[in-house]
Order: structure tokens, then C-alpha cells, then sequence
């Protein structure tokens, strides 16, 4: 089976004892893989993290700033459990990232800028409901940390 996925198929099966080993080897592959360089890459293989789909695509901004609000749009997106409905109700209060910080500094406490968006109204095909406090509070550590290492999450 590993010989026919090998020759057939183009995968590698690597057997690991522990999760350091784990860790080690997909920090080697991705330093190899930084290394070489893109169109090479891509020519020889297809990398299987790398998803098709009009979703996943970029979205395009032209030389006037048409399109950064659906970069905004997006960015609110990828937060877990953001859905697209709750990522346009903050973009259509807040029309940037810094318009949305500017609010934050602007109120005394952190519990106030913790629950600043709770009470939005999000609109969906059939029904309108509010922002939680704990989506609130969210976005609010996703925009405002400092500690690099902080699991949103």
C-alpha cells in the first residue's frame, strides 16, 4: 500500500513516534517548502491545503479603494463562529478597522468596549437578531491584543 502511494498517487506516509517528532517533521517540510520557489512548486505538485472556490479567493481592490470594504467584510469572517451575517452587521456599523479601534478608545471601561457591539442587529433571509455579548467580546480581543500568543478561541 505505501509503495502504490507513493508511485500512484504522490504521498508519502511517514511514521512518527511522538508529537515532537510530528512537530519536527512538519517544521522541516515547511521550511523546504518556503525555500523553493513558488511557480516550481506549484508545477509539480498540487498542495492539498490550498482550496478552490470562489469563497476562498481573494477579493480584488482597485487603485481608488473600491472593494476594501469586502477585505473588512472578509477579515470579520474569519473569526470562528462569525458568520457572514454577524461580519456584514459589524462592516455596516464600523466601515474599517480603524473607524472600529477609534470606537473602542473612545469608551472608558473594558467592559463597555468588551460589549460595544453586543445589541448590533443582524439581518438574515427570515429573521433579525442581535449581536451576543460573547461574539462582542470576541472581535474585541481579535482587534485589540497585544500578546501575539493569545488563543482567540
Amino acid at each position: 500500500v505505501l509503495v502504490y502511494l507513493q508511485l500512484y498517487k504522490n504521498i508519502s506516509v511517514v511514521f512518527l513516534d511522538s508529537w515532537q517528532d510530528v512537530t519536527d517533521h512538519v517544521c522541516t517540510v515547511t521550511k523546504a517548502m518556503s525555500k523553493r520557489p513558488f511557480k516550481l512548486l506549484m508545477e509539480q505538485s498540487e498542495l492539498p491545503f490550498c482550496v478552490d472556490g470562489a469563497w476562498a479567493a481573494g477579493v480584488r481592490v482597485e487603485r481608488d479603494g473600491s472593494g476594501l470594504d469586502r477585505v473588512w467584510n472578509r477579515q470579520i469572517q474569519q473569526l470562528n463562529r462569525i458568520s457572514p451575517a454577524v461580519a456584514s452587521a459589524v462592516a455596516a456599523s464600523f466601515s474599517s478597522p480603524q473607524i472600529l479601534l477609534q470606537a473602542y478608545h473612545s469608551l472608558g471601561s473594558e467592559v463597555e468596549r468588551k460589549g460595544m457591539l453586543a445589541g448590533l442587529v443582524v439581518k438574515t433571509e427570515d429573521k433579525e437578531r442581535r449581536i451576543g455579548a460573547e461574539i462582542s467580546a470576541r472581535v474585541y480581543r481579535c482587534f485589540t491584543a497585544q500578546n501575539p500568543q493569545l488563543v482567540l478561541d
